[in-house]
């Protein structure tokens, strides 16, 4: 795994980490207040067959912070300008988001069809806040506590109570870079809140069954649940997703059960596999050339 920085022609950099060799085929986009190390588990299963890059998007991890650009164009343009620094122009490429940025790939693959040979949505970009919710609910519900000033080993532990893959210590490593610790050990958050509502307002906006309508790649849905999901919840995601199959029939549907929202997380092993025979299936032509007529 390496580091990198990008400088986009708009001024912001981007981190970003890459494994395996040559040109990257495979995009991996992290979710809402998260980072790319959150792809840490999982890349290293893919670099045997793939370029792999996950980066760190607009605000988040060791990316630029600006205070405004939050909105699905002004990330897409990121995105967009992140694909063009590292592929070749005409090389496509699967683009793999989770939660919040599996609608960043979703935009982004209505928006760049050239771009983009499959998309992948990891427990994400089916259902929309403003489907359930008024504004005033959803920013209630959506805003996330303020941190600041509690100490990592109070943080640890209540992440530990709601995570049950926090045993890991490479999963608190990951779970450590999306914060800011200080000597003292206290916590801050790294994607600050102001920004972050800027996110979920976008979220609550977007409809995005009349995105997935427009998807002119091959489409994986990987959802996750919990026996334990509140039943309302659990009903709201089953009909997200089944009316992404109405409308897209060719879509694959895979359910992770008893996993929690953090897939790449708790099943690494297992989404491996999925993105690997997926990106086999869409990448062939571009891994091993045009198929053989004779």
């Amino acid at each position: 795994m390496d580091d990198e920085f990008v400088r986009l022609e708009n001024g912001l950099q981007l981190h970003f980490e890459r494994w395996g060799l040559g040109e990257p085929n495979m995009v991996l986009v992290h979710g809402l207040g998260s980072s790319c190390h959150i792809w840490d588990l999982t890349a290293p299963r893919l670099a045997s067959e793939f370029g792999v890059v996950a980066l760190d998007q607009r605000g988040h991890g060791e990316s630029d912070q600006p205070d405004d650009g939050y909105d699905f164009a002004s990330i897409v343009s990121d995105l967009a300008g992140f694909v063009d620094h590292l592929l070749s122009p005409g090389r496509q490429a699967v683009f793999v988001g989770h939660s919040w940025g599996a609608s960043v790939v979703l935009n982004f693959g209505v928006t760049h069809p050239e771009r983009t040979a499959g998309l992948v949505l990891v427990d994400g970009g089916t259902g929309s806040p403003g489907e359930r919710w008024t504004w005033e609910e959803t920013e209630t519900r959506l805003r996330p506590p303020d941190l600041d000033s509690m100490s990592w080993s109070d943080l640890r532990a209540s992440m530990a109570g709601r995570n049950g893959t926090f045993s890991d210590p490479r999963v608190e490593a990951i779970s450590r870079s999306m914060f800011h610790i200080d000597s003292e050990h206290r916590v801050r958050r790294r994607f600050r809140i102001p920004n972050h509502m800027q996110i979920v307002r976008a979220l609550w906006e977007q409809r995005p069954i009349e995105l997935v309508r427009q998807v002119r790649s091959p489409l994986l849905v990987l959802p996750a649940r919990q026996d334990t999901d509140a039943a309302d919840f659990r009903e709201a995601k089953q009909r997200s997703v089944d009316r992404v199959v109405q409308v897209q029939p060719t879509a694959r549907v895979r359910w992770f059960e008893n996993t929690i929202h953090d897939v790449p997380l708790q099943r690494p092993d297992e989404l491996a596999a999925e993105l690997l025979a997926f990106g086999r299936q869409v990448l062939q032509h571009l891994v091993h050339g045009p198929a053989n007529s004779e």
